[in-house]
């Protein structure tokens, strides 16, 4: 992995040195801010808030975690929903049912409905 850290110096250095690193993943695709991306060694996903640089080589901070990771580790994948998004998603919509069953209750216990005979 030091020679993925070489190359990001390089780009670094080839774009002017300027605030923004080129960076690439693990299997040399463009990353960016922004970028959801995948940690190899355990499957951590989340999306790129921070790319930064210090003497131990370039780190992309992830939302997910809030931890930083070596950019020489991580690889651009498709956006998935993890299962704390599954989760939110299923708490969500239990809510909005019982809304809905209370409002229904509701309007059907405030009506004044009249039962009578023949007459």
């Amino acid at each position: 992995m030091a020679n993925q850290d070489k190359e990001n110096k390089e780009s670094k250095e080839k774009s002017g040195g300027g605030s923004e690193l080129q960076v690439f993943d693990v299997r040399g695709v463009p990353m960016k801010v922004g970028d959801f991306v995948k940690y190899i060694n355990t499957g951590t996903v989340g999306h790129i808030l921070e790319i930064m640089e210090d003497d131990e080589g370039v780190w992309a901070y992830l939302d997910s975690t809030e931890l930083y990771y070596k950019i020489g580790f991580l690889e651009i994948t498709l956006e998935i929903k993890t299962a704390a998004d599954k989760r939110k998603d299923l708490e969500d919509e239990i809510q909005e049912k019982i809304r809905l069953r209370e409002e229904v209750a509701g309007s059907a216990s405030t009506e004044n409905v009249e039962m009578g005979g023949a007459g």
